[in-house]
């Protein structure tokens, strides 16, 4: 026997799309920033961009959570 056919998916809300292109760009730019004070030596800096980091991945979640 066939299987009926899937329903149709539905579009994902704006404000789902923007939120994830902004979390994002704030992981990449944040983790890219802690990586290059690490090796610069900057502890001090580069410790609240690593928590940014972890910050964002914890936002991703909740959005995707949200968004299913």
């Amino acid at each position: 026997m066939e299987e009926p056919p899937p329903p149709p998916s539905q579009p994902v809300p704006l404000l789902i799309v923007v939120a994830r292109i902004i979390i994002v760009s704030g992981m990449s730019i944040s983790g890219a920033a802690a990586v290059f004070f690490f090796v610069g030596g900057v502890w001090q800096v580069g410790l609240p961009a690593a928590g940014l980091t972890v910050l964002f991945l914890a936002l991703m979640f909740l959005v995707e959570r949200a968004a299913a």
